[in-house]
């Protein structure tokens, strides 16, 4: 065979398919990478939080939902600026997410200076006593029986980060394109303990989930967080990402969240514009 014939014939070879755990190797760099990057960043927030019971109907004037899981009992809009910091303590380190409420239903939250003040600037001996503290403010103006502070768009990433990895089974299940990229559906179910999200008597919470990844970069296109926070109720968050090119950096542009109980659903949607630098002289002990 010519030369130039066989040279033409090998430029038509497919392209080497990368295997599960170099694409996690990147997905666990990109997402190290993310946090040092997001966690310099702010954007607003706009999230509705609704109940729904099943057991009332449309009358009384009651809105049904959409999907017609029942009646919306209860309904809330919060207004906030939304940070991720990283916080390093003696024993571990997290990358934890402020929701800093502006205003509830429309109404300015009149308290808000002074709360920042107390949590940022008063000292503490433990970093992450400090940032939890700031996680449970936050968490104060959620609607629902359900206390949280996992209501985070990018909690799944937590999952894929390098030192964690190896507490999760992954596993590719699809192929899907999303925003025009081709991505891989790994799912991931974490198996050490203590687990990475803990209810508030501190029971270990099963979690499982999927991530779509670009392989050839690691990026995360969007992220799917299933955790059973105990008997009778299920917790799912789903977030999708996107471009930003002001800032170079795929961000989290909505959040969506159920959980499901035996007689009524909360659900949220979150909504996230205007990223932007985070600059300021408050600096919380222990974040870097």
């Amino acid at each position: 065979m010519p030369l130039a014939i066989l040279i033409a014939a090998l430029t038509w070879l497919p392209a080497e398919t990368p295997d599960l755990r170099a694409v996690m190797a990147r997905a666990g760099a990109y997402v190290a990478k993310y946090q040092q990057d997001f966690s310099l960043l702010l954007a607003d927030e706009r999230y509705l939080q609704e109940v729904a019971d099943a057991t009332k109907g449309p009358g009384g004037g009651a809105k049904q939902t959409p999907g017609g899981a029942g009646a919306v009992t209860e309904a809330r809009v919060l207004v906030s600026e939304f940070a991720l910091v990283r916080v390093e303590d003696a024993e571990r380190t997290l990358w934890l997410a402020f929701r800093d409420v502006v205003e509830v239903d429309g109404r300015p939250v009149r308290d808000r200076e002074e709360r920042l003040q107390r949590l940022f600037r008063t000292p503490s001996a433990n970093a992450l006593a400090q940032a939890q503290a700031v996680a449970f403010a936050s968490a104060r103006y959620n609607i629902g029986d359900v206390v949280r502070t996992v209501n985070v768009p990018t909690l799944a990433l937590e999952f894929l980060e390098p030192a964690a990895q190896t507490r999760s089974r992954f596993r590719k299940t699809a192929e899907e394109v999303v925003d025009g990229v081709r991505a891989w559906v790994v799912s991931f179910e974490e198996r050490a303990r203590p687990t990475r999200i803990r209810t508030t008597r501190a029971q270990d919470v099963k979690t499982k989930g999927r991530v779509w990844i670009d392989p050839d970069t690691g990026r995360i296109l969007k992220s799917e967080i299933d955790a059973q926070l105990q008997r009778g109720l299920r917790a799912r968050i789903t977030t999708a990402y996107a471009p930003d090119e002001r800032l170079g950096l795929w961000v989290p542009v909505e959040m969506k969240e159920a959980y499901e109980m035996e007689s009524r659903t909360l659900t949220g949607t979150a909504t996230y514009t205007n990223f932007r630098r985070f600059e300021t002289e408050v600096k919380v002990l222990g974040v870097k």
